[in-house]
């Protein structure tokens, strides 16, 4: 095993060998990863840790020896903290892992499109980019989970205010607006900055409420007070509790007129 100095090395602790070489075959794709060790237990996982240094663990929580959330809770206890990532059949520690500052939360079988999303979390976190991001994105998975375990569409999410976390109703929510990579959005009680993109924010909120108007804004079909006739035959939105016009982009003026029922 080559270790190269630029790439971030993993841990995998899962009780399950077929579930272990599955995970190592998924993240072996990314040539920024490097997995240097698995366990099959709890403690296994703890004394690896301990004597391995990962920057990533990911791990099971229902683990014979220790469980999952035992060995985090030993693991910070002992000042070590890598970015955890529970990978897990099993939702109803989704509170437990945030509480924890897991960095995510999978749900079993593993979908490589939700890994690729825990990944570029992952990397933002290590380059410092976006050190919140992946604390929203389990505040997400949290609101979103109803008793049987299957996503329902969220009815909050997590915003920053300071240091603090607002969960934020998403009625609440007048519309999105893109910043560089990231977005802002104005509820009503004003602007919170988020680390989601655009393109997250969309699979988050339900797109029967929430229409892209424009590349840059998500707005909340229920907060539209006015609509005004703009250039080039497109429109103006004047939303609820705010000033700001959002501008409808030429490529999104028929959908709105179908969502409006304008003539």
């Amino acid at each position: 095993m080559v270790e190269n100095s630029t790439q971030h090395r993993v841990l995998i602790a899962d009780d399950e060998a077929p579930a272990r070489r599955e995970l190592k075959r998924l993240l072996c794709a990314d040539p920024s990863l490097l997995v240097i060790g698995e366990a099959e237990n709890g403690l296994d996982a703890f004394t690896q840790t301990m004597v391995l240094r990962p920057d990533i663990v990911f791990l099971d929580i229902q683990m014979p020896a220790m469980s999952g959330i035992e060995t985090v809770e030993k693991l910070l206890a002992n000042h070590n903290h890598p970015l955890i990532v529970f990978v897990t059949a099993y939702d109803a520690y989704a509170v437990k892992a945030f509480e924890l500052h897991a960095i995510d939360y999978i749900l079993k079988p593993v979908r490589k499109e939700r890994l690729d999303m825990v990944l570029k979390r992952i990397h933002m976190q290590l380059e410092a980019t976006h050190p919140q991001q992946g604390q929203e994105c389990l505040l997400r998975l949290i609101s979103s989970l109803q008793e049987g375990g299957q996503p329902n569409p969220a009815c909050r999410i997590a915003l920053y205010q300071g240091d603090k976390i607002i969960p934020i109703r998403i009625d609440e929510i007048i519309y999105a607006e893109s910043c560089g990579r990231c977005c802002k959005v104005m509820t009503k009680a004003g602007y919170f900055p988020t680390a989601y993109s655009m393109h997250e924010l969309q699979e988050i909120l339900p797109s029967s409420r929430f229409f892209l108007c424009h590349r840059s804004y998500l707005v909340n079909l229920d907060c539209i007070e006015s609509v005004e006739l703009w250039v080039n035959s497109t429109y103006r939105l004047k939303m609820t509790n705010c000033d700001t016009l959002v501008p409808v982009s030429r490529n999104s003026t028929a959908a709105l007129k179908q969502f409006l029922h304008l003539a």
